[in-house]
């Protein structure tokens, strides 16, 4: 039966046949409030149909959706007795329900399949009544309703995939969907074998758990049709979590198969060794508000708590005045379980973008990891780390969900390396990523992004500029309001204006080669210049690298990103006007009678090593007097003011 354009009244509406039973919609189908309606047969929504239901709506078998499906009110029923399997699927990828209620309560009854890449979407509750909700491969389940959980669980679970790593030597760091009907997780009791997913989708086995030398996991055992006959084995030395704690490698605490972990909170594992390891969650599905307290200075492994991916700059925006980036573990090929041995590094996100990781001082190095960008949706199951700036609640809501599947662009559970860099939806957004590469190998990538409609300027904005939680002897950072206690791996600003200047903090310990280079450029067509303020001289690094050679030191200052190159730059200006600055008796003296507003003055040597620098309200009179007692030579003096920059050289 095809129905064009309907309103139902009606309390009941049956359509059998023999040899075929199928309800067909290509039209308008709009089901109004006050009555109930049961589809006893198979029901599609093709490409054209537009289906409304604000009724209570009794699906006895499958549901197909090729259009639009929406529900403002009532209650969908997926219910059956004479069916062990009611299926959810077609082209559409998300459905809208208002409560959904599955209730399939034959002798052996399973319950609703959804398929995969499709989003079931509740505005209000869930109730599982008899029988699993199944959300195969990439499908979510996102509930809306604002505020505590009130789903209603009699009989029956949620079981949700998550691929995990490949490696038997890296870890996962995850965080569950779902509970074991205690309001807690474990991972016996909580987290299955999903190898055979495909064939048993309903039926997973327990994961095995091992412990002692050589400390690994151990894959699946199949037969011959590929169903599990011994499911994966995980080793227990690798399960920790990271609980509201200090910064220090010893807030991690073991935990064993048993232990109740609460929704949000993370754990880590080591994988099984196969490709693309298929794990099932089962149990309760996590719904609601949920808050865990954290005081400043604190980190924490938290993880996404739902079976939906969720929206990172919501997440941080929601906690902003609490914590403004997120980090996520990215292994690289780990090759041992010596932390020495162990590549790989933290990715770290916030409301300007993300960072590739950087190197650990403690382990080996980056391998595969040092192109792996973070994206905005977190993937289901997802671990990650945040630090706290301040005392409050980290708060999770359902206002966080959205239905993102993962294609290595926006969304991607961290397992695998060498996924494609997220592209810019918004052209409006552009991108410059540096990388700085040390002697010794080690790569940094620093972020600055134009933010067009933002409130982030030059200044330090929270949310917009990170902070990385570890540095090295050798690196390179964004200097943001001459503070030079701090530094800034990202920042983020309004929109784009050529005459901006982004000053560099280059730190060397190693003698040899640094290197500054562009990773990457997003929406960004003009050149990118590193100036040199002690030679005058500016590098476009979009024609080549800029190596350099410099003894140990901190070179604050001397090197800014900028957009404009020395030659346009060297317009006699204010500052090269009104600034006089000469050697008198072991002093050097900066004139300012027109009381130019300077941001600071920093003298080097001719070898461009640092000498001294003078910032903030010293800066505020006419005569500005800097000892030097250092022996005889040529000095560089470089004044740095909101109108440009001069250098200047004196002798004494």
């Amino acid at each position: 039966m095809n129905i064009k354009i309907l309103a139902f009244y009606c309390l009941c509406l049956v359509i059998s046949n023999s040899t075929f039973a199928q309800i067909v919609n290509e039209g308008t189908l709009k089901i109004s409030p006050s009555t109930s309606v049961y589809f006893e047969n198979a029901y599609v929504n093709q490409s054209t149909g537009i289906h409304v239901n604000d009724v209570d709506l009794y699906f006895n078998d499958n549901f197909v959706n090729n259009g639009v499906a929406s529900s403002a009110s009532g209650t969908t029923y997926f219910k059956s007795l004479a069916n062990d399997v009611l299926n959810i699927s077609g082209t559409r990828d998300s459905i809208q329900f208002y409560n959904l209620e599955v209730d399939v309560y034959g002798a052996s009854k399973k319950g609703v399949y959804v398929a995969d890449n499709i989003g079931v979407v509740v505005t209000k509750n869930l109730n599982l009544v008899n029988g699993d909700l199944r959300l195969a491969g990439n499908s979510q389940l996102v509930q809306k309703q604002i505020g505590a959980n009130t789903n209603t669980v009699i009989s029956g679970s949620l079981l949700k995939d998550q691929q995990g790593t490949s490696n038997g030597y890296a870890y996962n760091y995850m965080s569950s969907p779902t509970t074991n009907n205690t309001g807690t997780f474990s991972l016996y009791g909580g987290l299955y074998d999903g190898t055979d997913a495909g064939l048993s989708p309903f039926s997973p086995q327990q994961i095995l758990f091992n412990s002692g030398s050589p400390y690994n996991g151990a894959s699946s055992v199949l037969n011959g049709s590929g169903n599990v006959v011994t499911p994966l084995t995980v080793n227990t030395r690798w399960l920790y979590m990271f609980p509201q704690n200090s910064n220090s490698y010893y807030g991690w605490k073991q935990i064993t198969s048993s232990t109740a972990i609460n929704p949000g909170y993370g754990f880590s594992i080591k994988g099984s060794g196969v490709v693309g390891q298929n794990y099932v969650f089962k149990g309760v599905p996590n719904n609601g508000d949920i808050t865990f307290p954290i005081l400043s200075g604190q980190s924490a492994l938290f993880g996404n708590p739902y079976p939906s991916a969720i929206d990172a700059n919501k997440l941080i925006a929601d906690n902003l005045s609490v914590f403004d980036n997120i980090q996520f573990w990215v292994d690289g090929g780990s090759t041992s379980h010596y932390l020495a041995d162990y590549q790989g590094g933290y990715a770290v996100y916030n409301l300007t973008g993300g960072v590739a990781p950087s190197l650990i001082s403690t382990i080996s190095g980056l391998g595969t990891s040092s192109g792996v960008i973070p994206k905005r949706y977190i993937a289901v199951a997802q671990g990650f780390f945040i630090d706290a700036i301040s005392n409050g609640n980290v708060v999770f809501s359902n206002s966080q969900r959205v239905f993102k599947t993962e294609d290595g662009v926006i969304s991607s559970f961290y397992k695998t390396t060498g996924q494609k860099n997220e592209k810019v939806a918004d052209t409006d957004k552009k991108y410059i990523r540096i990388g700085y590469n040390s002697p010794e190998g080690y790569h940094r990538q620093l972020l600055l992004g134009f933010l067009p409609g933002t409130t982030a300027d030059l200044g330090v904005n929270l949310g917009y500029d990170a902070i990385p939680s570890t540095t090295r002897d050798n690196d390179l950072f964004f200097i943001i309001d001459n503070d030079f206690s701090k530094k800034y791996i990202i920042q983020g600003v309004g929109s784009y204006d050529a005459s901006y200047k982004f000053p560099l903090s280059l730190i060397i310990k190693e003698s040899g080669i640094h290197t500054i280079m562009l990773d990457a450029v997003e929406n960004f067509p003009d050149p990118v210049y590193i100036k040199d303020n002690v030679l005058n001289k500016t590098y476009n690094l979009k024609d080549a690298s800029l190596e350099l050679s410099l003894p140990s030191g901190v070179y604050n200052g001397r090197f800014e990103l900028v957009f404009i190159p020395e030659h346009a730059l060297s317009i006699k200006s204010s500052i090269e006007e009104n600034i006089q600055v000469y050697y008198k008796d072991n002093t050097i003296v900066v004139n300012n009678k027109k009381l130019l507003r300077l941001n600071n003055v920093l003298v080097y040597n001719m070898l461009g090593q640092y000498v001294v620098e003078l910032k903030n309200e010293v800066l505020n009179k006419e005569q500005i007097e800097i000892p030097l007692q250092h022996s005889q030579g040529v000095y560089l003096v470089v004044v740095h003011s909101n109108e440009g920059s001069k250098t200047f050289k004196i002798a004494n």
